[in-house]
């Protein structure tokens, strides 16, 4: 971890010892700045409806959320991103563990993942806020190496996401780069300058090893990130795990190794949860019935594929589509 410094955004003219009260001040100036961080996303939805719970930004990498209510599990594809929770509680299901966390706390994932997720604590007066940052595992692998960081110790075998707690610095960087956005003139500059920094915390982080080793894995060997990227360019089509392996330069044995060791699933399972993925994402847009949506996601036989949709998102595809639509949800 990296060492703590006092809070630009908190620092006043009185002093201290130097060790004084370490630790309360240390909460002290995240309770603070996670205080902040909520006004300062709460003022970007002044005057946009409840029903929108997506805010873009001037910095093409930083987005808000916010929910209102508590939703149900969602299955949805996490996409290289980090999200930091402001307000509210969720929680996710990665592989099969479940991440409760709330205030302070973020997702992290290094790849495209498969993984279920949950709004808990919500309501109109208090709802849920999350920032975004989107990552980008080419970037942060070229960050890496052009300014020679050192590996830090690989505490286990773990996925390429992961549930971590936020520190102040930290913190204290997603506020500078919020505030930039009052500063039009300073984006180009600065917000490069500051996502870095964010990179830089996220790998000095507690867990930072696994998006450490994941993306550097991935720029160096290539090979599960290959698997990966065509799985989801080429989901409707027929996949041998022979050919894939080959076109990636992996054994077969490899490949299902490592693909799962970083995935938590199969390669067939990626594929399959692509799929359904894929369709409901095409029922929810409307105009077209569940039969052709079988065919075009890859599936020869509808009957098969209302099984494994129902399977994976607990009801048929009318049903779900037809919830998703009443109750707003993803």
């Amino acid at each position: 971890m990296l060492n703590r410094k006092p809070s630009l955004v908190t620092m006043s003219g009185s002093m201290k010892t130097p060790n004084a009260d370490s630790a309360d001040s240390a909460a002290v100036t995240s309770t603070d700045l996670l205080a902040q961080l909520r006004v300062e996303v709460a003022a970007h939805f002044a005057g946009v409806p409840a029903s929108q719970r997506d805010v873009a930004t001037a910095i093409p990498y930083l987005s808000f959320i916010r929910i209102c209510q508590p939703t149900d599990l969602s299955r949805g594809m996490l996409e290289p991103s980090m999200c930091m929770v402001v307000q509210g509680r969720k929680k996710v299901l990665i592989g099969k563990t479940v991440n409760h966390y709330g205030s302070g706390s973020y997702v992290l994932s290094a790849i495209d993942l498969p993984v279920s997720g949950q709004i808990v604590e919500a309501d109109e007066d208090a709802p849920y806020y999350g920032v975004r940052i989107d990552l980008d595992p080419k970037e942060i692998a070229a960050f890496i190496i052009e300014l020679n960081i050192p590996a830090p110790p690989k505490r286990s075998t773990r996925v390429g996401a992961y549930v971590e707690e936020s520190d102040a610095e930290l913190q204290e960087t997603f506020l500078r780069l919020i505030r930039l956005l009052k500063k039009p003139q300073d984006i180009p500059a600065m917000s490069r300058i500051l996502k870095q920094e964010i990179m830089y915390r996220l790998i000095s982080a507690q867990n930072g090893d696994v998006l450490y080793h994941t993306v550097l894995s991935h720029y160096q060997e290539r090979g599960v990130n290959d698997a990966i990227q065509w799985i989801k360019q080429n989901y409707a089509e027929p996949m041998s795990i022979e050919k894939l392996a080959k076109q990636v330069r992996m054994s077969v044995s490899t490949l299902h190794h490592r693909f799962k060791a970083t995935t938590v699933m199969s390669p067939l399972q990626y594929q399959k949860q692509t799929r359904l993925l894929e369709a409901r994402r095409m029922l929810m847009a409307g105009g077209i019935e569940a039969a052709t949506v079988a065919y075009k996601v890859g599936y020869e036989s509808p009957s098969q594929f209302s099984r494994e949709y129902r399977r994976l998102f607990g009801a048929s595809p009318l049903q779900d589509v037809e919830y998703l639509r009443h109750h707003a949800v993803e």
